[in-house]
């Protein structure tokens, strides 16, 4: 049986629109194993994983930080890479990862992100993020966290929060070592944006970093 070197981790709730081209390209890479973290999807979600034979389908309760915590405690990878359902992230990319991890002094990291869509207006968005994250290193979670297992495992996993798991645990990983952002992008919908409007979800977003930084305790 191969090593097993990165562990995908990919959260879902009702993703029977996103989860397939999602899975399409990480699946049945060599070294690389994909595990599907179900917080009870009431649609095909779970069908739908289920028919790729590589892919492990694990559930819990819903919320995000939760069955990111039951995916990677079902996973072998000495990497976790957790990835959002309605995210792309090109094959070739993954192994990356992996040589920025067998630096010694990057204990995680993420990559640069693209929106899909061709409207100006993302493309601005887009780069207020990329440079977010690789300026201050507080990349989110749909921008694929990766980290050593062994970090992820003393930092506890991530915390069980209705927001800003992703926040929180990056901010808490930054005390265990560098993080590092590949140049390489993940591909991201522009869902939250188109549903509830880019000015509303742009201001909070802003405001979730705000209020988490100020009233954050470790």
């Amino acid at each position: 049986m191969p090593t097993i070197e990165i562990s995908i981790i990919i959260p879902t709730f009702n993703e029977e629109e996103t989860i397939s081209q999602c899975l399409e390209t990480v699946i049945d890479i060599p070294g690389i194993e994909v595990v599907v973290a179900d917080g009870g999807s009431t649609d095909r979600t779970v069908k739908i994983a289920e028919k790729h034979k590589d892919v492990k389908v694990v559930t819990s309760v819903m919320g995000r930080g939760i069955q990111m915590n039951r995916g990677a405690e079902s996973s072998g990878g000495e990497i976790l890479l957790f990835l959002h359902a309605d995210c792309v992230l090109p094959g070739e990319d993954i192994f990356n990862v992996r040589n920025v991890i067998g630096s010694s002094s990057f204990v995680g990291g993420a990559f640069k992100i693209r929106l899909l869509s061709d409207k100006f207006h993302y493309r601005i968005i887009e780069k207020g993020i990329n440079f977010r994250s690789k300026v201050f290193k507080l990349p989110y979670g749909d921008q694929g966290l990766f980290v050593k297992r062994s970090v992820f495992e003393q930092l506890g996993g991530f915390r069980e929060m209705p927001n800003c798991e992703d926040l929180d645990f990056v901010c808490r990983l930054k005390k265990h070592g560098e993080i590092f952002i590949l140049d390489e992008r993940i591909s991201s919908s522009i869902r939250r944006w188109k549903n509830h409007g880019i000015l509303r979800t742009s201001f909070r977003n802003q405001f979730l970093l705000a209020s988490y930084v100020l009233g954050r305790r470790y």
